[in-house]
């Protein structure tokens, strides 16, 4: 997996890459977490590159959207393949998180 932060329109955005699962869920928790402390709002995850999540992964974005929800920010994710985005909605998470079908779309909303 690998992580680019980049910025569109003022807004920081997280592009994921690759498989998050239990080797690559460290390091995304690091750079999540680090963008979460420094109260960056709001922040934007973009999955259009990820092939693949596990719990690892979910348990990540959720600890991530806790400590957004503490200061008041919004945590949007987008551009989830349809694999990815059936996890989140087996999983009942759709309806914690605010999913878009893309990045430009979670920038404009």
């Amino acid at each position: 997996m690998t992580v680019t932060l980049k910025e569109m329109n003022g807004k920081k955005i997280m592009a994921l890459a690759g498989e998050i699962d239990m080797s690559a869920s460290p390091l995304l928790r690091k750079e999540l977490m680090a963008l979460v402390k420094k109260k960056t709002d709001p922040l934007l995850i973009d999955f259009e590159n990820v092939s693949y999540i596990d719990s690892s992964g979910i348990a990540t974005f959720v600890e991530g959207l806790k400590g957004m929800m503490a200061f008041g920010g919004k945590l949007k994710l987008a551009g989830m393949p349809s694999g990815v985005k059936e996890i989140f909605s087996f999983s009942k998470l759709d309806r914690v998180f605010e999913i878009y079908g893309s990045i430009d779309d979670a920038i404009n909303s």
